[in-house]
C-alpha cells in the first residue's frame, strides 16, 4: 500500500481541534489520531499551493492527472487536491469569479430541455449562477433511479400521458385487480386496498445485496459488488395515490422500496430550507465534447475521456484554433455536481464556501403542495460536493466526494488508531443541519419530490428529512482499514489548511475508482466502493448501517467510455 508521508501527531490533533471550536452547531469530528497510512506530507502539501507553502485561502494548483495513480492513497490525495484546486479563490488569469469552480474557465450543464439536449454555460463573474432542485438520480439506461429494499436498483420509465399506467396490481393469488387507495402503515410498509377493501400484493422477490470480503493480491480484504448488483436495472412504471408513489413491474408486481422514495426526491433542512444543486465541468471536458460535433453520444461509444497530455494538448490545440485558452490542461476532463443551501438557513455561512445564484421560490401555503411563483438571488452556501475525473488509465473517472462537517451524523465506525483499534459510535445529539438531535429514525426517508412537469413540489406532507451517513467513510463502518486510510488523508489536510480557511470545514468521504480503469463490473470497484454522499445521494445509500444494500456511484455509472457521464452523451457542443 501506498504511503504518500507523515505529519507530527501532536500538532494534528492541535489543529483539529481549532475545526470543533469554529462551529456552535455540532460538527461530524474527523479523528485526530489515525494511523497515518495515507497522511499527505509537508512537503507534498506545500507543493499543492501555487505560492509552494500553505497560505490562508491560498490558490491550490490541480492535480497532474496525466501521472499514473497507484493504489490507495494517491487516489485519496487526488481527490483531495482536486477539492482544494476547485474551491479556491480564482486568480485573474482564470478570468475572475469567486472560486474556480465558478470561472469562465468551468461551465454550468443546463438542464435537459424537451429533446433531452443540455448546454454548456459558460460561467461569468458578473452574472449570478443559476441553481435547481435536486436533479434525479439517473440509472444506468439514463432513466431516473431508486433503490429496493434489498439494494437493487429500479429505473423508472418516465410517463407518456398518451398512455397512462393502469393503476392495478397483482395479488398472492395472481389475480388482478385495481387500486382504490394506499396507505403507510406505521411499520412504513405500504398497504393496499381494492374497492375499498385491504388486499396483499404480490411483491416482486428479490435477493438482498451484499458486499462479500475478496482477497485481494496484497493480502488485504475488500467488500467487493455481486454479479446481482451490476445486472440491469429493474425496469418499473409508477402509480401515485395521494402523493405516495407505488412502483410496479411490467407483471403489475410490486417493487418494495421504502416508503416515500420517488423519482425526484427533495431534500429540506431541518429548518425546512431546499437544498439546490448545480454540475460545472471544465474547459477540457466541454472542448473535448465540442470535438465529437453535435450528434448525440451513444451509449457504447468507444471514445474515452483524456488520460495523457497528449490527449490534453490535441483539445488545448482545437480550443486555440477557437479563441479559447485552457490553463490547466494536465487537469483533463472533470466534472463536479454540488449541493448547496441559502447562507439565512445556517447558523455559521461564514464557516462555508459561498456563491451568489439565482433559485426557484414557491407559495408553500399548501402543506401537501409546493407551487413555483418566481425566482430569486441570493447568496447560497456549499454543503457537498462531487469532484470527478478522468486521469491516466482511468476513462471511467475517479470519482471523491466531499461534505460539510454540520450536515449530519455518522453510523458508527471503526479505525486504527496510533494507540489501536477504536470504534466511533453512531451519536444524533447536536444540532446537526439535516438531522434532529437524537433522532432514532428512520433515517434518509424521501419525504417530499419534484414533480418535473409542474414544477411542484409534493408530500403527504412536504416535509423534511432526518440524515444519517450510513457508509461514513464510503464503506461498511467495520472496515477498519479502509477507513483509516480516508480518515488519515483527511486529517493530514485539515492539520496542514491555516485556521479561517473555509475548506478545512469540509471533508472527504472517500474516493472510488475501478481496477486498472475498466468498465465497472461486479468485482472490479475499488477505492471506497459504497460511496453515497448525504446530500446528493441521499435517498440511494444502504438501508441500515449494517445492511449489505446501498450504492455506488458506478451503481448507475457503468462505463469507462465518455458515456460514464451521464452528461457528456446529451451535451450540445459550445459551437
Amino acid at each position: 500500500m501506498a504511503r504518500t508521508g507523515t505529519i507530527i501527531g501532536a500538532g494534528l490533533t492541535a489543529s483539529l481541534a481549532l475545526v470543533a471550536l469554529e462551529h456552535p452547531v455540532r460538527a461530524q469530528t474527523v479523528p485526530t489520531d489515525p494511523q497515518p497510512t495515507c497522511a499527505i506530507s509537508a512537503p507534498a502539501f506545500n507543493a499543492m499551493f501555487e505560492s509552494g507553502t500553505v497560505t490562508l485561502n491560498g490558490v491550490v494548483k490541480p492535480a497532474d492527472s496525466t501521472l499514473v495513480l497507484n493504489p490507495n492513497c494517491p487516489f485519496f490525495t487526488w481527490s483531495e487536491q482536486m477539492y482544494l484546486w476547485m474551491t479556491s479563490p480564482a486568480p485573474s488569469r482564470y478570468g475572475g469569479g469567486s472560486r474556480i469552480m465558478f470561472s469562465p474557465t468551468f461551465y454550468t450543464v443546463s438542464p435537459a430541455d424537451a429533446n433531452g439536449r443540455r448546454d454548456f454555460i459558460q460561467n461569468n463573474p458578473r452574472l449570478p449562477l443559476r441553481m435547481m432542485l435536486r436533479a434525479t438520480e439517473l440509472g444506468p439506461h439514463l432513466l431516473p433511479a431508486l433503490l429496493t429494499r434489498t439494494g437493487q436498483v429500479v429505473e423508472v420509465a418516465r410517463p407518456d400521458p398518451r398512455k397512462p399506467v393502469p393503476a392495478q396490481i397483482r395479488l398472492l393469488s395472481g389475480a388482478l385487480v385495481p387500486l382504490s387507495d394506499v396507505r403507510v402503515a406505521p411499520d412504513r410498509q405500504l398497504q393496499f386496498f381494492s374497492a375499498g377493501k385491504p388486499v396483499v400484493a404480490r411483491k416482486l422477490a428479490l435477493p438482498m445485496v451484499q458486499h462479500p470480503m475478496v482477497m485481494m493480491a496484497n493480502g488485504q480484504a475488500r467488500p467487493m459488488v455481486p454479479v446481482a448488483a451490476m445486472q440491469n436495472a429493474i425496469q418499473a412504471r409508477k402509480l401515485v395515490f395521494h402523493g405516495i408513489p407505488v412502483f410496479i413491474d411490467s407483471s403489475n408486481n410490486v417493487i418494495d422500496v421504502e416508503p416515500g422514495q420517488a423519482d425526484g426526491g427533495v431534500l429540506l433542512s431541518q429548518g425546512n430550507s431546499l437544498i439546490y444543486y448545480i454540475s460545472v465541468v471544465n474547459d477540457v471536458f466541454a472542448y473535448h465534447r465540442t470535438m465529437q460535433g453535435p450528434a448525440v453520444i451513444p451509449f457504447g461509444t468507444s471514445i474515452t475521456f483524456p488520460m495523457t497530455m497528449a490527449d490534453a494538448n490535441a483539445v488545448k490545440t482545437f480550443a486555440a484554433a477557437h479563441g479559447h485558452t485552457i490553463v490547466d490542461p494536465e487537469a483533463l476532463a472533470i466534472e463536479s455536481k454540488s449541493s448547496w443551501i441559502e447562507a439565512s438557513g445556517v447558523p455559521n455561512p461564514n464557516d462555508y464556501v459561498s456563491v451568489n445564484a439565482t433559485v426557484p421560490t414557491f407559495d408553500k401555503s399548501n402543506p401537501n403542495k409546493w407551487v413555483p411563483n418566481g425566482q430569486h438571488t441570493i447568496k447560497l452556501v456549499m454543503v457537498g460536493i462531487h469532484v470527478v475525473g478522468s486521469t491516466n488509465g482511468h476513462g471511467e473517472m475517479v470519482w471523491g466526494s466531499f461534505e460539510h462537517v454540520t450536515n449530519a451524523p455518522n453510523a458508527a465506525y471503526s479505525y486504527n488508531s496510533t494507540s489501536g483499534p477504536k470504534t466511533v459510535a453512531q451519536n444524533t445529539a447536536g444540532s446537526w443541519l439535516f438531522t434532529p438531535s437524537g433522532s432514532a429514525g428512520p433515517f434518509n426517508g424521501m419525504n417530499a419530490s419534484w414533480d418535473t412537469g409542474t414544477g411542484n413540489i409534493v408530500g403527504t406532507p412536504v416535509a423534511k428529512t432526518p440524515v444519517l451517513r450510513m457508509r461514513p467513510w464510503g464503506m461498511a463502518g467495520s472496515n477498519a482499514s479502509s477507513n483509516t486510510q480516508v480518515i488519515s488523508s483527511n486529517a493530514s489536510v485539515i492539520a496542514q489548511l491555516i485556521a479561517g480557511d473555509v475548506r478545512r470545514n469540509y471533508f472527504q468521504i472517500g474516493t472510488t475508482w475501478t481496477i486498472n480503469g475498466q468498465p465497472p463490473n461486479s468485482g472490479n470497484q475499488v477505492g471506497t466502493n459504497q460511496l453515497a454522499n448525504a446530500t446528493i445521494e441521499t435517498f440511494m445509500q444502504a438501508s441500515s448501517p449494517t445492511s449489505g444494500t446501498g450504492s455506488n456511484c458506478f451503481t448507475c455509472h457503468q462505463s469507462n467510455k465518455v458515456s460514464v457521464s451521464h452528461s457528456y452523451p446529451e451535451m450540445n457542443p459550445l459551437f
